[in-house]
């Protein structure tokens, strides 16, 4: 890849859309976020809290793809969001937590706990 095409990939934007509320309910809201190559949808959603939405809860531990902490429903399909990476993704997906209580924002509770 040319300097002119990485830097052309280190500014491509993804909009990824993610379950907001409580345990009353919520809605998926749509965020903008800068991808650079290698990145991962963790990586992703730890933009979104560190620029853009402070109070969105992210669960995650080892970042190995070991704990599966870090898992949630990616496009219908759970996934676990450190090993899935944004290349592999349409620029517009959506992310939340599957079977699950929603206690806060994304992050939820397994129903079976």
């Amino acid at each position: 890849m040319s300097g002119a095409e990485n830097d052309a990939a280190m500014f491509d934007e993804a909009t990824l859309r993610v379950f907001r509320g409580g345990p009353e309910g919520g809605e998926p809201v749509d965020y903008r976020v800068p991808i650079a190559p290698g990145m991962v949808v963790l990586d992703a959603l730890h933009s979104i809290q560190a620029h853009q939405a402070p109070d969105l809860a992210v669960r995650w531990n080892c970042k190995a793809g070991k704990c599966g902490s870090c898992s949630a429903e990616v496009n219908g399909r759970p996934r676990l969001t450190c090993k899935t990476r944004m290349d592999s993704l349409p620029r517009d997906f959506l992310c939340a937590s599957p079977g699950s209580k929603c206690i806060r924002s994304m992050p939820c509770r397994a129903a079976n706990c």
